[in-house]
């Protein structure tokens, strides 16, 4: 399945890039159970992440406390898609 994850916010308000890639289904697997959104108190500076696949979308503030599998499916995303934007 195609995710992808957007950022905006930060120091410049722009967020720091975005990434996409195709992951096998069975990543995603403990999707059902996570929220839509993740927030943080207010801060400076803040980076949102929104990842969104198969037509459901998760948002979160880099500082959030996040499940560990939805950490996974980011961080393997977000290093797949910025090696792929780097080359």
């Amino acid at each position: 399945m195609r995710v992808t994850i957007i950022t905006d916010g930060g120091f410049t308000g722009r967020g720091i890039g975005s990434a996409s890639a195709d992951v096998d289904d069975e990543l995603l697997r403990g999707a059902e159970a996570w929220e839509e959104v993740y927030t943080v108190p207010r801060g400076a500076d803040l980076v949102r992440y929104t990842m969104t696949f198969g037509g459901k979308s998760v948002t979160w503030m880099e500082t959030a406390e996040i499940p560990e599998d939805l950490r996974r499916v980011f961080e393997t995303v977000w290093n797949a898609g910025r090696a792929f934007a780097r080359s």
